[in-house]
């Protein structure tokens, strides 16, 4: 019922993560499509639920990739999460119970996450993209823009969808610090500038890369309430 759309960028630390939150849903009726732009890098993964998209351009802008990406999905109903964030406990099957019990929406989203930074649990906070769920329908009547910085605003808002929000368990791990980037972090930077940092930052991670989904630290044994 539920793709989840990851899209990375030459760390695959992070994405082996990202895998592992999907493996641990025990979710049978999803998918878990993975779009790598970075020519220098080749990722596989032998899983019948994952799709590993590795291409050889790199998009022009961040919307770009995530308008190809949102096509690669299968099902009707589409989780947008991030190489370094994660999906929390029993993500998709919550989000799964809030769309059947609330049918007729464009977009699902929780009203909170659980943020983490460097790893270890922060407090319950929001953002724009709190592990939302976006109908393939509503995707295929909006116009993404040209940008990398606030994509994500602009898809879940300007287009005036019909949203429904869930008072429940959050259901995404948002991740912050990790001496890694991230992209909402460089501001409105132009695309070529942005691009030209993450390559440095990432110059180390070239290569072909056999995945080993796993956690580098028990993450939900640190969510309260769970």
């Amino acid at each position: 019922m539920i793709s989840v759309l990851t899209l990375t960028y030459q760390r695959h630390h992070l994405l082996e993560e990202a895998i592992q939150s999907f493996l641990l849903q025990d979710y049978k009726n999803g998918e878990m499509v993975i779009v790598n732009d970075s020519p220098n890098t080749h990722y596989t993964y032998d899983h019948p639920q994952i799709k590993i998209f590795n291409l050889a351009e790199r998009f022009p802008n961040l919307s770009k990739k995530l308008e190809w990406g949102f096509k690669q999905c299968q099902n009707e109903y589409i989780y947008r999460l991030d190489d370094d964030d994660l999906l929390g406990p029993d993500a998709l099957k919550i989000s799964e119970e809030f769309i059947l019990n609330n049918p007729g929406y464009d977009v699902y989203r929780p009203k909170q996450h659980y943020f983490f930074l460097h790893n270890k649990f922060e407090s319950i906070g929001g953002n724009v993209n709190n592990g939302n769920v976006y109908t393939k329908k509503y995707i295929n009547r909006i116009q993404f823009p040209d940008k990398s910085f606030g994509e994500d605003f602009d898809i879940t808002y300007k287009f005036r969808p019909k949203i429904y929000e869930s008072d429940g368990k959050p259901t995404m791990i948002y991740r912050w610090g990790m001496n890694t980037y991230h992209v909402s972090g460089f501001g409105d930077t132009p695309t070529e500038k942005l691009y030209e940092k993450i390559d440095h930052m990432t110059k180390n991670n070239h290569g072909n890369f056999v995945l080993k989904p796993h956690f580098t630290n028990d993450y939900y044994k640190m969510i309260p309430y769970n």
